[in-house]
This record gives structure tokens, sequence and C-alpha cells, in this order.
């Protein structure tokens, strides 16, 4: 009786880290898929550390790689790999409980460093080709128009024909429909 529940502990252990595995595996190809598709709008915040593709390609990484010494630690039923698995388990648990406790006490600051650079790359916007692009880039993808509005842009230059809701050359100085929300308000959502 007991050697058979010791056998479904084991097989219920395997299918949970194979799970994991897996979803290790799809943050990993989520995290690139957005890498590549929001590559340069990423250049308008100029540090890409706390991007969400490179946090959720972290993420699965330490999944894939937890979801593996689990399973082959289950089914192979290995001191070492078991082991292993536990204390990279208990510190996962660890660093995501103070992700949390950082992420909410920080908050407000997080908000205000991002509009900060997001008004960095607005004066930076005639500087670097790369940077218009993102901007432009940035207002069609996320259909929105400066940080908090259009009116922003003129802070620092004109509003770029990318704020139109139909873009085209000269929109904005034909005061065509502009995108009203603030990018900072669409990337939130």
């Amino acid at each position: 009786m007991v050697e058979g529940g010791v056998t479904i502990v084991k097989y219920l252990l395997f299918l949970a880290n194979l799970v994991l595995w897996v979803g290790g595996l799809s943050l990993i190809i989520v995290g690139s898929i957005l890498q590549l598709k929001f590559d340069n709008v990423l250049d308008i915040l100029g540090d890409e550390r706390l991007a969400t593709p490179i946090i959720l390609l972290v993420i699965g990484s330490l999944c894939t790689l937890l979801g593996f010494l689990g399973c082959c630690g289950a089914i192979r039923e290995n001191y070492c790999l078991t082991v292993s698995f536990a204390v990279l388990l208990a510190l996962l648990i660890t660093c995501e409980i103070a992700a949390v406790i950082i992420g909410y006490a920080l908050h407000d600051s997080f908000r205000l460093g991002i509009s900060n650079q997001l008004q960095t790359g607005m004066v930076r916007y005639h500087e670097s080709r790369g940077v218009e692009s993102a901007w432009d880039k940035t207002h069609q993808l996320f259909e929105c128009c400066g940080v908090t509005n259009s009116s922003d842009w003129l802070t620092f230059t004109t509003i770029p024909d990318s704020c139109c809701v139909e873009e085209m050359e000269g929109c904005a100085r034909e005061s065509a429909p502009l995108f009203e929300p603030g990018c900072i308000h669409s990337v939130e959502r």
C-alpha cells in the first residue's frame, strides 16, 4: 500500500513539474516574440532591463530549469536533483514574494520614472532616427500621443504626424484628429 502511494506521488510530482517546464518554455516563446515585435519601441525608454520581454525571458528560463530539475529528480528518484529542485524552488518563491512587496511599495516611483524616461525620449525625438522611429511606432501601435496627451509634444517640438488617427504627411499641422490618450495610459492598460 505504501509503495503504491509513493509511486502516485512520484508521478504527480513529475506531472506538476512537466507543466512547469512547458509553462517556462511558453514564457520564453512569448518573451521572444514580444522582444522581436516591440524591438524598436524600447528605444524610447533607453533602459531595456525592466522591459516586459526581458522579464518574461528570465522568468521563463527559471521555470524551465526548475521544471527540468523537478521532472528528472522525480522520475529518476535522484536525491541531488530533488534537493537542487527544492532549493531553487525556495529561492524562487522568496524572490517572488520580495518582487511583489517591492512592486507594491515602488509602484508610484516606477510610474514616475517611466514618465520621466518617456519625456527624455521626447527631447531626443529629432536627435536620433531610432528614437523617432520608436515614438512613431508607439503612437500607431498603442493609438496614443505624447506621455499624458498630445500637448506634451508642444513643450519640446511640434506634434509628430504619427499622432494622427489617419497618418499622412503634415496631418498634425492641419489640425487632423489626433489620438486622445497619452502613451503612459495606453501602456499601463
